[in-house]
């Protein structure tokens, strides 16, 4: 596989950044805000959202970034192109690395509604991610 970051499209990554933190922030800050703080022993999302740190956000949005790279350089490295293309490779990145490696972590905590709410945005993340570095591939 190489790897060509100058190949990129980088407005499609730009794109894909923003739409991750406008999916992200809906889901958590307004569709399962008490449930998420509830899932992480907090009273409520007021409390839940004390206590979480600034640079936390910050870490989300490195993260953002990196899966956007990430996805931008398999999708060029395979020539995903179209809808369907990119909906294969995200289905793809969601069963084989995002629940792969997201379930462990919440099984030992013992964590279950947690993992359900965490998840369910991560995948439809990677899926508009993908979708939208294949159209403009």
């Amino acid at each position: 596989m190489i790897i060509d970051l100058a190949a990129l499209n980088w407005l499609a990554i730009l794109a894909c950044v923003v739409l991750g933190q406008i999916i992200l922030t809906v889901w958590f800050a307004v569709l399962v805000a008490e449930p998420w703080a509830k899932a992480y022993g907090a009273a409520d999302k007021a409390q839940h959202a004390a206590e979480i740190p600034m640079y936390t956000y910050g870490i989300g949005l490195l993260c953002t970034i990196l899966l956007s790279i990430g996805l931008a350089t398999l999708g060029n490295a395979l020539n995903v192109t179209g809808i369907a293309g990119g909906l294969s490779m995200g289905l793809f990145v969601s069963i084989f690395f995002c629940l792969a490696t997201a379930i462990p972590g919440y099984a030992f905590l013992r964590r279950w509604p947690a993992l359900v709410l965490a998840i369910a945005p991560q995948v439809i993340v990677i899926l508009v991610m993908s979708a939208v570095l294949a159209i403009w591939a």
